[in-house]
């Protein structure tokens, strides 16, 4: 697991990187001491996990979250309690209060391991939107929308937003099951209903509900050629 480190403080970071080796079966790719610093980090960085604290020179752990591309799991690391719930608005696995106990930091990394897992058909995920709650099956899910760094996710019962890019949520899906129809589409092949071939070359299916999602020309090529006979 690659992770990396924010945090203004040079000897907490210290302290924290100790932490983390200690665990082993992880790499310490970066560290950062700001916002501008980690979004330059997770920029040039392929980084699974990053380890934010909230209270920066130049804003918050929040604006990194906000501006960035492509986000990480996160776990807070922090001084301050009162911004617990707020974090968890934004998807975050964890919230660590300094000083961060070892068996504390250990629990919390476990989790994270547990969250890059293949999310199977009949794995049950939990989804919280605003005030909304859902437990659902990823084999009841038809389909995800990417609303940048947000993904809506349809299934029978309603379409919830969850903070987390389309692209970590499909780096955890089974692909014999969900097919990448564009940048900002994945479907469930097991919910099409009817395909359309279309004047450009891609292709339009209809999914559960009488959801209407494109499939690029490019990815239309790769669509026939997993599943045509």
């Amino acid at each position: 697991m690659r992770i990396a480190i924010v945090d203004d403080s040079r000897l907490a970071r210290l302290e924290l990187k100790q932490q983390v080796l200690a665990i082993g079966n992880v790499e310490l790719v970066a560290e950062a001491a700001s916002v501008k610093e980690a979004l330059e980090v997770l920029k040039q960085n392929t980084v699974d996990l990053l380890l934010l604290d909230i209270d920066l020179p130049d804003g918050d752990g929040f604006d990194v979250l906000e501006q960035c591309q492509g986000l990480p799991q996160v776990i807070f690391v922090t001084a301050f309690n009162e911004h617990a719930i707020k974090s968890f608005e934004y998807n975050a696995l964890d919230y660590l209060l300094k000083p961060v106990r070892q068996e504390r930091l250990e629990k919390a990394l476990s989790k994270a391991r547990v969250q890059n897992e293949t999310l199977k058909p009949e794995k049950r995920i939990f989804i919280k939107d605003r005030d909304e709650c859902y437990f659902v099956s990823v084999d009841e899910i038809f389909a995800f929308e990417a609303l940048g760094n947000y993904t809506k996710v349809y299934f029978d019962k309603a379409s919830p937003c969850v903070y987390r890019p389309i692209s970590a949520i499909h780096e955890r899906l089974d692909s014999d099951v969900f097919f990448k129809a564009s940048r900002s589409w994945l479907v469930n092949t097991h919910f099409i209903e009817s395909i359309d071939a279309m004047e450009n070359g891609s292709l339009q299916v209809t999914l559960k509900s009488a959801l209407k999602v494109t499939i690029s020309k490019r990815q239309s090529s790769e669509f026939k050629r997993l599943w045509a006979l």
